[in-house]
């Protein structure tokens, strides 16, 4: 008979995983189960009904949860017909485009093709700001305006379109909920993930910027300067600084200070506008690049 067992290999039935260790002319095998080391002898043609069913429940089981996911983004950038000159301005009178059938829903749909992650979009209340999160975290990330969580973010101001991830440490003492204490550890340690950056700066114009604050004001990336938010760095020309060399001067601002991590891309009005619809598309592969930083962020 046809089946899909070979010997040394591993597969499982009802009972967990088991070894294949050896076949025999008389439709029988011995499987050794590897969390008890059994040693039994079973019907091939038994278990190869049981791996097949089994298999056709996975794969069940894969398909409904295509479509809890998909029920998540249902309607997401639906209306996006693209950004207009009037988006373009420190407040939000009048616009959609932070909406979730607006650019953030469209750009959070792209953004989880074919990726682990189903993302879900939110304005930020009075500011043109819109935070993208796995939805996994969103009830956290959604809270305090999302500052323990690593986020996409998307903002316009009166000139240009910015886009990238955003990554906060508090002026106070930290518990695990703040993703901060698990990415910067490791991207201190982790030259692939150092690699991510240099990429993303080289590929897709992106900059890995700094910035420390101490005062009371709240405040998101354009108008960050404006509001006392101190640049670690130069803005205009990062990459003259390593990415160790940045990633120290992070680690070098004392207890009693905000600090923001951002890798974010800018594009003119002008240039944002003339590109329709495709902008989404052009901010998610932006952001796609980004998320094995996000991975390391988010994932204990």
């Amino acid at each position: 008979m046809n089946h899909p067992f070979q010997v040394g290999k591993v597969y499982q039935n009802r009972r967990g995983q088991y070894e294949v260790v050896s076949l025999n002319d008389q439709d029988e095998m011995m499987i050794r189960y590897l969390e008890s080391g059994e040693d039994r002898v079973v019907s091939v043609e038994a278990q190869a009904r049981i791996w097949q069913n089994m298999s056709w429940e996975e794969q069940a089981r894969a398909q409904e949860q295509e479509a809890i996911e998909a029920r998540f983004q249902q309607g997401y950038g639906e209306d996006f017909t693209g950004l207009v000159d009037s988006d373009f301005k420190t407040n939000t009178e009048g616009t959609n485009w932070r909406s979730r059938r607006g650019l953030a829903g469209s750009v959070a749909q792209y953004l989880s093709t074919n990726t682990p992650y189903t993302f879900v979009s939110w304005a930020i209340y009075r500011w043109p700001v819109a935070f993208l999160t796995h939805r996994a975290d969103y009830e956290m990330a959604a809270y305090e305006m999302g500052s323990r969580k690593a986020k996409f973010t998307i903002e316009l101001d009166e000139n240009s379109l910015y886009y990238g991830l955003y990554l906060e440490r508090s002026d106070e003492a930290m518990d695990r909920t703040w993703d901060w204490t698990r990415l910067l550890p490791v991207l201190r340690e982790s030259p692939a993930l150092q690699e991510v950056i240099v990429e993303a700066e080289l590929e897709a114009g992106l900059r890995f910027l700094g910035r420390a604050y101490q005062g009371e004001d709240t405040f998101h990336f354009a108008d960050g300067p404006s509001k006392g938010a101190r640049a670690l760095w130069p803005e205009e020309t990062p990459a003259n600084l390593s990415v160790t060399e940045r990633l120290g001067r992070l680690a070098q601002i004392p207890e009693g200070h905000w600090v923001e991590f951002y890798i974010m891309g800018t594009m003119a009005k002008e240039d944002a506008v003339a590109e329709g619809v495709q902008v989404a598309q052009h901010i998610a592969a932006a952001m796609r690049l980004l998320l094995p930083l996000y991975t390391a962020a988010t994932q204990e």
